[in-house]
């Protein structure tokens, strides 16, 4: 990971604000920018620790004629950031906020509190991206505007220094008014008490716990967890009668490997954090859940090769599908194993 703490130079000006914030790149976006955020008010993280801390594993599948591409899943739930603060008992706080005029007021009264903001984006909307397709959820942090040049400092998950954006880019990547799946100018920072509520142990516990219930048992509308990873797996062959095919398939393959996804489907975070977690509670290295867990991230990886020989194909091979449904129902029984054994790892005393 690089360590880069850029200076930006601003005047005093009412139309400028911007705040002393060291960023630091890492594997994926919401993780980078809570142990960023983190380290500015004073505690020092590992981003395998946050992701593990926020219960950050997940699956969820969508599928939808209004998307790009009409069948589409991800490694992580949508709930880590909030997740974080109920499991460690830091004040951390997560919002929507309906009004875009709203949401860039508030925005620019905590930057020029000096607070940095988490922000939610598409990162279509973003031009330092410089992608074509769309990609909402993105979480990066605000640290400063500058009325004259109407634009926004950005500190961003693979980027080392600051981003520039323009304030129309940002209020499209915040809340875009074409494309169904929105941001709703989502935003998130830290309250008054930026210390752990509970002892750590007990914290470990906890996040463990929600993680293995969640992929269990999901708390969540979305179709999601392991039963949304057998649904993949059901449908998986399908997938060569839908008209984009190449693109899903493709997608699927940066899904895994690339999109902030640490190169392994999230996996690789997640059994970071339960190596390091090892010496809290001696239970999970008993369990052997972080060796379980490399074993399973290297299956992803698997599985996401062969979607990429298949975006590459000018004609659709079918059973490449059908071998990606055989290692999503064997990744579906490794998972459910996986967090049944987490589980008791977790409430037991």
């Amino acid at each position: 990971m690089t360590d880069a703490n850029p200076r930006i130079e601003v005047s005093a000006k009412t139309g400028h604000a911007s705040v002393d914030f060291r960023h630091r790149t890492g594997e994926h976006c919401a993780s980078t920018a809570l142990r960023n955020l983190l380290s500015h008010r004073g505690i020092e993280l590992s981003e395998g620790m946050i992701f593990g801390l926020a219960s950050g594993l997940g699956f969820f599948y969508l599928r939808s004629d209004q998307m790009s591409p009409t069948r589409m899943f991800h490694g992580r739930t949508p709930t880590l950031e909030s997740d974080f603060g109920d499991n460690t008992g830091i004040d951390f706080v997560d919002r929507v906020e309906p009004d875009d005029d709203t949401a860039w007021r508030i925005l620019r009264e905590r930057l020029r509190s000096g607070e940095p903001v988490m922000l939610s984006t598409d990162t279509f909307y973003l031009g330092y991206h410089q992608t074509t397709s769309h990609f909402p959820g993105h979480r990066c942090v605000a640290v400063g505007y500058d009325d004259e040049t109407e634009s926004v400092w950005i500190a961003d998950r693979k980027f080392e220094q600051y981003q520039r954006c323009s304030f129309d880019e940002l209020r499209q990547a915040r809340n875009a008014s074409d494309y169904p799946m929105k941001c709703h100018n989502q935003w998130g920072d830290f309250g008054a008490d930026i210390s752990f509520g509970r002892p750590f142990e007990e914290a470990i516990r906890l996040a463990l716990q929600r993680n293995a219930n969640d992929m269990l048992a999901p708390r969540s509308d979305w179709p999601s967890g392991i039963p949304a990873m057998r649904d993949l797996a059901d449908e998986f062959a399908s997938w060569a009668d839908i008209g984009d095919w190449s693109w899903a398939a493709r997608f699927g393959y940066q899904i895994v490997i690339k999109r902030g996804a640490g190169g392994s489907f999230f996996r690789t975070l997640y059994s970071a954090f339960l190596r390091e977690s090892e010496s809290t509670l001696p239970a999970i290295r008993d369990a052997k859940l972080a060796d379980r867990m490399d074993r399973i991230a290297t299956r992803w990886c698997d599985l996401a090769e062969t979607l990429k020989q298949q975006s590459e194909l000018e004609q659709c091979d079918p059973s490449l599908f059908e071998r990606a449904a055989e290692l999503a129902a064997e990744q579906a029984d490794a998972e459910e194993g996986f967090f049944r054994d987490a589980l008791a790892v977790a409430t037991h005393t």
